[in-house]
Order: C-alpha cells, then sequence, then structure tokens
C-alpha cells in the first residue's frame, strides 16, 4: 500500500505526459481529417447537384422555346455560365454559376472536344454528349460525376454518393402532340391523388394564360397537396387552329402526387406518384421524351 500511495503522490512521469500528448493529437488529427473529408464529400455532393441543375434549367428554356432560342452551358474550370443561343461567343445573355474555390469542373469529355453543352429547341436533345466531374482540388478522388445524353438526359455518374432518403431527381419533360388544337378551350384540370384522402381537383381557366391571339399557352403554378408542394409547368411550343405541341415540365425534386392532365373533358395523360411512369390519355395524342 505505501508503494501505491507513493506513485499515486509523485503524480504523471514526463513519459507519460508525453504518451498522452500523442494520443490526444492523434485523436484530433483523425477527427480532422474526418470532418474534411465528410465537408469535401458535402460540398462535392452539392455543388454536382447545382452543375445538373444549371443544365437542366438551359433544357427547360431551350424545350419552351424561351426567347425563340436554343441555350447551353459553357464549362469552366471555376462555374458553370448559362447563356442563349447557340454558341457562348458572342452570347447576349449569359449567368455565371460559381462552386466553391476548392472544388474545379474537371475531365470535361464531351462530343466535338468544347466546353460548352448546347440544347435543341423543342426536342431539349443535344449534340454534345459527354461528361465532367466537380472534384476536389486536393484531393481528386473526391468527385461527383455529370454525364449527358444525346436524348438530353442529364444525371450523376460519379464516386459521391447521393445523400440517402432523396428522390431520384429529373426534370421529367414530356412533349405531346395532341392532334387537336387548345384554342376555344375553357378550363385546364389538374387532378391530384392524396390516397386514403380523396382526390383533389383543380380547375384553372384558360383565357389568362393566351397570348398572341391564342397562338400560345403558358401556365406554371405550384399546389399544396398533403403537405407536399407540387409545382408544374404545362405550356405549348407550337399552337394553331388544327394541332397543339403540349409541354409538361414536372420535377420530381417538386411533384410526389400523382396527376391527371386534362382539358375541358379532354384527357391528356396522367403521371403516377414514382415520378418514373406517364401514360397517354385518350386525347394526349403521340408523347416524346427530350
Amino acid at each position: 500500500m505505501m508503494g501505491v500511495s507513493k506513485k499515486l503522490n509523485e503524480g504523471f512521469t514526463l513519459l507519460e505526459v508525453l504518451i498522452s500528448i500523442s494520443v490526444l493529437a492523434l485523436i484530433s488529427g483523425m477527427a480532422l481529417v474526418s470532418f474534411v473529408n465528410s465537408r469535401n464529400v458535402r460540398e462535392a455532393i452539392v455543388s454536382g447537384q447545382d452543375m445538373i441543375s444549371v443544365l437542366r434549367l438551359a433544357q427547360s428554356k431551350s424545350i419552351g422555346g424561351e426567347d425563340n432560342s436554343a441555350w447551353g452551358v459553357h464549362l469552366e474550370q471555376g462555374q458553370a455560365v448559362l447563356f442563349r443561343g447557340t454558341s457562348y461567343a458572342g452570347a447576349t445573355f449569359t449567368q455565371n454559376f460559381s462552386i466553391p474555390a476548392r472544388l474545379e469542373i474537371a475531365d470535361i469529355a464531351l462530343t466535338g472536344g468544347g466546353s460548352d453543352v448546347i440544347f435543341k429547341r423543342i426536342t431539349g436533345r443535344t449534340d454534345q454528349a459527354g461528361s465532367f466531374a466537380v472534384r476536389v482540388r486536393t484531393a481528386a478522388s473526391i468527385s461527383f460525376s455529370v454525364s449527358i445524353d444525346n436524348s438530353g438526359k442529364i444525371y450523376q455518374t460519379g464516386a459521391a454518393q447521393t445523400p440517402a432518403g432523396t428522390r431520384i431527381v429529373d426534370t421529367r419533360h414530356r412533349s405531346f402532340s395532341l392532334g387537336w388544337s387548345l384554342q376555344g378551350y375553357t378550363n385546364m384540370i389538374l387532378t391530384f391523388s392524396d390516397p386514403p384522402n380523396p382526390d383533389i381537383v383543380q380547375t384553372i381557366p384558360m383565357a389568362p394564360y393566351f397570348s398572341g391571339g391564342q397562338t400560345k399557352f403558358d401556365w406554371s403554378g405550384n399546389f399544396y397537396i398533403g403537405g407536399q408542394n407540387q409545382v408544374l409547368r404545362i405550356h405549348t411550343t407550337a399552337l394553331d387552329g388544327a394541332n397543339t405541341i403540349l409541354s409538361i415540365d414536372r420535377d420530381c425534386r417538386y411533384n410526389t402526387k400523382k396527376l391527371k392532365i386534362a382539358f375541358d373533358t379532354r384527357d391528356v395523360a396522367t403521371y403516377e406518384a414514382n415520378c418514373t411512369t406517364v401514360t397517354v390519355g385518350a386525347y394526349g395524342g403521340t408523347m416524346s421524351e427530350p
């Protein structure tokens, strides 16, 4: 007992103190590395998803024929640039979307060898299929790769993992060549399913959304259904007295309910809640997917 008491009274030896400090430094270093890696992965994911959103924005503008023009995205090391027109050089409108300084856009491999992705009007297709990566400058293994198909499909293909529990993100543009004209129709009817609750029917008078002597119909809006917001854009890309080409933009990030779309008594399409299945209605004509 005397030996133990003497040992306790003497306190820690220098060697024990040094060992304790080393262990604490090691633990702190490991925690710091884990924190930095977690931050890098998070920023790569967020910035990669932002780049997908910019590409989809350009595609949406092209499909909608905004400003009667095609739209594209120019890729640089530190940013993506949305532009109007068929060429970035000399574009009359540009909007920059920067990424954090610790990240970079790299490994750009597009058909034709350039750094521009241009989407075609109406169809949303592109001749600049390929891929690029958003990666950490000091840790290239942490990256978020983005791919673009000729069809216009834009999606993640990289090493950075998509956060668990998120919905598949896809703008889900669909075009419908109806074979009849929307001119003269009164109401657009949106029927949302919210089981086990009754269906919710929204009736939108069409007159305020026509322009140019009823040569264009363009409606966008959102509805709060079952505790979740549903965001839509429904518009024409061509309209005359004999035919209608209707574009429906329904992004899975903002739509979670089954939806039926009709004009007066003519049903055009039904979107399932899973956001991957679309059924053409009796009056939906021919559906195409960009």
